[in-house]
């Protein structure tokens, strides 16, 4: 009779051990080129970020085509009984969940499935409505107020109606009852084409943690709330080469995770180093960001950092990416664009770009932080003309410069180029982040 128990025992082990980690496959997209750099943010950390910079208004933050280090991290949801399918980027730097409409009439929404709310019978509309602006998020006026002129319309903006209904992730692994989240009515200066990538996504995940959140209570504490996860953290993990590909569609890797109620150590060489949030009030992933350097320069700052799944980037103020990019031998696309550019050839005797959160140390090497374009070569080109292409090849540095508020204290955003070389792990019940160099 004991060996029975003993299996049986180990058999309810192995079940709990698997209730406590849920693994989640993100399809990893390369988008090829750059719209524009953002996804929309929560219109509460909007107010937070503040008034926009008169010179910068209408700047598009992405000048360069067919870019290499443009990547789209997504997974699959269904929303609604019977569920509709969405295919959502993965943000940890907003709390908002949105999908379009199908009472949204634009071409862009046309292009993706849209959800109907008439066609669930779990769905509940909620009071209010949103809006969203899907340029510069740091740098924002509050947006849910209705007097814009036509000017300011010109930014981008989604607007739309928010409900809840029944979300399952990992085909039913997990089902939120009453998922708050936005349908996406109208969209304004191309708001939607650029949030949605060109039409390589169909809508937004917020990973964050503000219960204020434009679009009602966000995805993570609905899951905390309904005793969905083992332990309140999750973590992500991006691939790092397009080669971690399986070979399932083409330009689709598949080896990077999203993991629920737990970390998958597999996904780290080393042990996690944590660190505090700061902007626990606004429900944001933030921590501090005490100095970088280059070569044997540093430069002490004393700031917030978003880490952000949903920004390629690194962002920083205009004047810090400048002076970085002046010691590299970067030089900027154009003016005011933030951008910088610099030849390929010079990448391999490039200095470590070295961060400091709290009084950990981070680094990124040069092929890390600068990014190559994806080639257009289709071979037919000859040897010598390839060469002298090469020679002349341009690459893009992933460290730009961007417009932000003083009111927040956020100077900078951590985003894919950062998240490639360290797993990320997120704890919401202590409020803190944490990272390891990625296996």
């Amino acid at each position: 009779m004991k060996s029975t128990l003993s299996v049986v025992g180990l058999l309810s082990l192995a079940i709990a051990t698997q209730a406590e980690l849920m693994r989640f496959k993100l399809q990893r997209t390369n988008v090829g080129y750059l719209h524009s750099s953002f996804h929309e943010y929560d219109d509460l950390a909007q107010k937070e970020f503040g008034k926009l910079s008169r010179s910068h208004d209408h700047r598009n933050y992405g000048q360069f085509s067919h870019l290499g280090g443009h990547d789209l991290y997504t997974m699959d949801i269904s929303l609604g009984s019977p569920g509709h399918i969405f295919n959502v980027q993965i943000a940890t730097g907003t709390s908002s969940l949105w999908v379009p409409s199908s009472k949204c009439s634009s071409p862009t929404c046309r292009l993706h499935p849209q959800f109907n709310s008439s066609a669930s019978w779990s769905f509940h509309p909620l009071e209010g409505r949103f809006n969203i602006p899907t340029s510069n998020p740091y740098n924002h006026h509050h947006h849910h107020h209705h007097h814009h002129s036509c000017e300011q319309r010109v930014k981008g903006e989604l607007s739309g109606t928010v409900g809840e209904d029944t979300l399952s992730i990992g085909g039913g692994v997990i089902e939120i009852l009453g998922q708050s989240f936005g349908e996406v009515v109208q969209e304004h200066g191309g708001g939607l084409k650029s949030a949605l990538r060109d039409g390589q996504v169909d809508g937004v995940l917020g990973l964050g943690f503000d219960a204020r959140a434009a679009t009602g209570r966000p995805f993570l504490l609905n899951l905390v709330d309904q005793d969905l996860l083992q332990r309140a953290v999750f973590g992500v993990y991006l691939s790092r080469h397009d080669g971690d590909d399986e070979g399932d569609d083409e330009g689709t890797i598949r080896g990077s995770q999203l993991t629920l109620g737990g970390l998958d150590p597999a996904h780290r060489l080393v042990d996690i180093q944590w660190h505090e949030v700061t902007r626990t009030a606004q429900g944001q992933w933030t921590i501090e960001l005490t100095a970088f350097a280059l070569r044997r320069e540093a430069f002490e700052i004393d700031g917030q950092a978003v880490i952000d799944t949903g920004f390629p980037y690194i962002a920083l103020t205009r004047y810090q990416a400048e002076m970085i990019n002046l010691q590299i031998g970067a030089s900027e696309t154009s003016p005011g664009s933030g951008m910088y550019e610099l030849p390929c050839r010079s990448v391999p005797t490039l200095f470590d770009f070295i961060i400091l959160f709290g009084l950990e140390e981070y680094q990124l090497k040069g092929h890390e932080y600068v990014l190559r374009p994806t080639s257009k070569d289709d071979g037919r080109s000859g040897g010598a003309e390839r060469l002298r292409r090469t020679r002349k090849e341009m690459c893009q540095s992933a460290i730009m410069g961007m417009d932000f508020s003083k009111e927040s204290g956020v100077i900078a955003v951590f985003g894919q180029v950062f998240m490639r070389k360290y797993y990320s792990a997120y704890d919401l019940e202590d409020h803190k982040i944490g990272f390891a160099l990625a296996s």
